[in-house]
């Protein structure tokens, strides 16, 4: 009990020694000179896809090696609204010969979590030629589905399908692995959910940097399968 007293005296003593208003003030500045550097980083990646070329209209696109299709969330075996449309515009600009090949990178990592199933089972119901298929069991996240695009799949030019509110993020870590990227924005329509895809997408763009200072690796990399060739070999272990 004497202790208890003793703890709670000290515990008041060092609260009353506290100078509040100086700490406050402290802290205060450093959670704004966080948030200044956040949002700085922020324009950055905006910055950055200003200056890139990027369009939703594919004849506004170049020509290029591949079109890069990242994952998104499947329903059993039904793609999400979001992974849909980034599917039909992959389909778009294969089917209009902006590119040759079509490289699908999602998640794949649990055995009953597949993104990559929909995705390629998608393609080959639209008549796109196996040989022209590649899948990517490692694409967890972006910067992911980039370096092994560059390494394991030797992509040196390609056009990336995505939304626009998440396409700055991967022109940036493109620019920073010196892989050239384009942006197809293949917002068919209004999401549910785009003021929180804004937000997290602030604090992703945060890791993004991140990454790039610290130079992390993906979690896989693996044998090389150049783009050029055929990509069904791609396809073991992910898919069947």
């Amino acid at each position: 009990m004497d202790q208890l007293r003793i703890y709670i005296y000290r515990t008041k003593r060092f609260l009353s020694l506290v100078k509040w208003k100086s700490l406050i003030k402290v802290l205060g500045i450093l959670f704004l000179l966080i948030a200044l550097v956040g949002f700085y980083v922020d324009h950055q990646f905006d910055l950055a896809y200003d200056n890139s070329v990027h369009s939703a209209d594919l004849q506004q696109l170049p020509f290029a090696q591949v079109a890069i299709i990242p994952g998104a969330s499947v329903h059993g075996k039904t793609p999400s609204t979001i992974l849909s449309d980034r599917l039909q515009c992959g389909l778009d600009l294969y089917k209009a010969g902006k590119v040759k090949k079509i490289l699908l990178s999602g998640d794949n990592g649990q055995s009953d979590y597949n993104e990559l199933k929909p995705m390629l089972d998608f393609m080959l119901r639209n008549q796109v030629n196996p040989e022209d298929l590649f899948v990517d069991h490692a694409g967890f996240r972006t910067l992911d589905t980039l370096i092994r695009a560059k390494e394991v799949f030797q992509v040196k030019e390609a056009i990336f399908v995505s939304q626009n509110f998440f396409l700055p993020r991967a022109i940036y870590l493109g620019l920073e692995l010196n892989l050239t990227l384009y942006a197809y924005e293949c917002n068919l329509r209004v999401y549910k959910k785009e003021g929180f895809y804004g937000l997290r997408e602030f604090f992703a763009r945060q890791l993004a940097l991140w990454d790039i200072v610290w130079d992390t690796p993906p979690k896989y990399l693996g044998n090389p399968y150049p783009i050029e060739g055929s990509g069904v070999e791609t396809w073991k272990g992910s898919i069947f």
